[in-house]
């Protein structure tokens, strides 16, 4: 192995944790069944599938960041582990082990074994230890050549197996091998992007991939996009905005020790994220009858809007226990975060002009926003003066000069509720925005509003 260009000395392979690990082994007995299968290339598709899954959950390892064609050769590692992995374990079941000795003559020779995908031969050279799997950056993707001579390597293969038959009927030890038949292989098996997973993304994966950094908005294109290949209907990115709102929730409940920005900066980020991925969206994505990267904004726009109304879980008339009651107020109290929580995406969104593009109608998106803020101090319930005064906070973070007044008007009405919240935790949080709010009002007259 010292002789093998594709080994890099002076860089130690990275090791997988333990959770990597669990994860991949967890998968190993798919993978074994696949490669007994009669589909070309099922297991290599399955290997595949598993390496973008991984990198949805825990992103691209640090030591192959940076590196060309980094997610190619992450994918063609993680199918080669698991190639290995059934091949040693079949080799201990047969009573059979690899030879080292080309690797102690130092030789330039590689180990020729048939992969787990019928009629197809692999060249490996060199294997990790049975209970690790590590990283090496610096491996080569494999050449690869047609199946040209296909017929004639089986031809071979059937020759030799019939000659090995007849030899231990008349228990004579075969001959050695003549010769080393050593070639590659290219299936039609297409390598798919770094999230390309039409079957396997799910509302968690893209709930990750949302607040994941080792994920680029290329790839959380990728994914949004097969989602919805998967799931076609007249509005596919519902599930999407779902899927948003739930990466805030995770991010937003995260320990505060671990948490290096604020909420409306972190929310902000997640946005801005979602945007960019919305940039690489065909023009065939449709939502609403809107297409290609408006479709995201869009599909926002609309949760958004069915967000501002508020109405609370009712409780039943009669009959319920006590135990009824109680879900009804878990849920209750579970609606009211969920509430302010779409009223803080409301304002990010609105700073950030999420809420009104090309083909609105003039102010579409402002009106939805003062006429929510303007109402909702006027309305009984508590948690309806928290999310008006979000919003209100960013009309003013996008408003002119000119309007200074009346937003003063309007934020000192706030203060008047920010009085009667019963809540100690809401009360709490709508002091945090007042307080930001004055300042931002403040610094209108030096026209740096932010």
């Amino acid at each position: 192995m010292a002789s093998d260009p594709r080994v890099s000395k002076p860089r130690l392979p990275k090791a997988y944790t333990d959770e990597q690990l669990i994860f991949l082994r967890s998968h190993i007995s798919g993978f074994e069944t696949r490669t007994r299968g009669h589909v070309r290339g099922d297991a290599k598709k399955f290997a595949l599938d598993r390496a973008n899954e991984f990198l949805v959950r825990f992103g691209m390892p640090e030591d192959l960041q940076g590196i060309d064609e980094a997610e190619p050769r992450f994918r063609e590692q993680i199918y080669n582990w698991y190639k290995n992995t059934v091949g040693r374990a079949r080799r201990k079941l047969e009573g059979r082990t690899r030879s080292k000795k080309p690797a102690e003559k130092g030789l330039d020779l590689t180990d020729q074994h048939h992969s787990p995908d019928p009629q197809i031969s692999i060249i490996v050279s060199g294997s990790p230890a049975h209970n690790s799997l590590t990283w090496s950056p610096n491996l080569e993707t494999p050449t690869t050549v047609s199946y040209a001579a296909q017929n004639d390597i089986a031809a071979q293969t059937a020759s030799s197996s019939s000659q090995q038959r007849q030899q231990s009927q008349q228990h004579v030890p075969p001959p050695p091998p003549t010769g080393h038949i050593q070639f590659s292989f290219q299936t039609n098996v297409s390598v798919p992007s770094a999230a390309t997973l039409a079957l396997n993304a799910s509302p968690n994966a893209l709930r990750d991939a949302f607040f994941t950094r080792g994920i680029d908005v290329t790839t959380l294109s990728s994914l949004i996009q097969s989602y919805v290949l998967s799931h076609p209907s007249p509005t596919p990115l519902n599930p999407i905005i779902d899927a948003l709102f739930a990466a805030v929730t995770s991010s937003l409940n995260a320990p505060t020790a671990s948490r290096t920005a604020s909420n409306h900066d972190t929310i902000i980020t997640i946005l801005r994220r979602f945007t960019e991925a919305c940039g690489y969206f065909p023009a065939t994505l449709v939502h609403a009858g809107v297409s290609g990267p408006v479709a995201g904004p869009r599909a926002l726009q609309m949760a958004i809007r069915k967000s501002t109304v508020w109405y609370p879980v009712l409780a039943p008339a009669s009959g319920t226990t006590m135990s009824d009651e109680m879900e009804r107020i878990a849920a209750d109290r579970q609606k009211r975060k969920d509430y302010i929580q779409w009223a803080q995406i409301h304002g990010a969104a609105l700073e950030l002009g999420l809420l009104s593009f090309r083909g609105d109608y003039a102010g579409t998106a402002e009106s939805l926003s003062e006429l929510m803020a303007r109402d909702a101090v006027w309305e009984a319930d508590e948690v309806e003066w928290v999310a008006g005064i979000f919003i209100l906070q960013s009309l003013i973070r996008t408003g002119s000069l000119a309007r200074k007044h009346e937003y003063e008007q309007l934020l000192s009405t706030y203060e008047g509720r920010w009085k009667e919240i019963k809540d100690e935790a809401r009360q709490a949080l709508v002091t945090e925005v007042l307080l930001s709010a004055q300042q931002d009002l403040a610094r209108m007259d030096e026209g740096r509003v932010q």
